[in-house]
């Protein structure tokens, strides 16, 4: 009897390990989806955020013929550049409304729409022609509703009222800040 009860007692312990072990590697799995998930969507939120930027990039630099084929090293570099300058813009912009801001007048609110307009409402938009056209399924409040979703996000990553800006880029931000402090 005693070989009866060790080998029933094994096979107990060796069933309570296989559920444990296949719980794990269940909840692993799990984790692994979720995150890749969170990663792509992040990705494709970035992308839609830095679009105003590569298209400008792109729409400057396509008639440009002289530096080869579309997709060349010299005129995705040029786009990467034209759209690097114009984030540098579009924070300059920023301490411009932050300085003007400050001085307690109405000035500030022109740049300040013309910043929530190409960062915010830009993207937005963009967001909402994605899913229209890619999901043609799917409801207009839907959309819309994503597409707001998109702008609200942006504008609170831009924070354009804060005295805040990348280290990248915070070069552009002191010089709109200075200049308008100036005036």
């Amino acid at each position: 009897m005693p070989n009866y009860q060790q080998g029933y007692e094994e096979g107990r312990n060796e069933q309570r390990y296989s559920a444990k072990t296949s719980r794990m590697v269940g909840q692993g799995l799990g984790t692994l989806i979720v995150g890749a998930f969170v990663l792509g969507t992040r990705l494709a939120v970035e992308a839609l955020v830095a679009a105003p930027f590569v298209m400008l990039g792109f729409i400057i630099m396509a008639p440009m013929d002289f530096l080869g084929p579309v997709l060349s090293a010299p005129r995705l570099m040029g786009m990467l550049l034209v759209g690097f300058l114009a984030y540098a813009g579009l924070y300059w912009l920023k301490g411009l409304v932050v300085a003007l801001l400050n001085r307690r007048g109405w000035l500030w609110l022109l740049p300040f729409l013309v910043c929530v307009v190409l960062a915010c409402l830009l993207p937005g938009y963009l967001a909402h022609l994605l899913v229209v056209h890619s999901l043609p399924a799917v409801g207009a409040g839907w959309s819309w509703g994503i597409g707001a979703a998109v702008a609200l996000f942006t504008y609170g990553r831009y924070r354009f009222t804060e005295n805040s800006a990348p280290e990248l880029i915070d070069w552009s931000y002191r010089r709109g800040y200075q200049w308008g402090a100036a005036q």
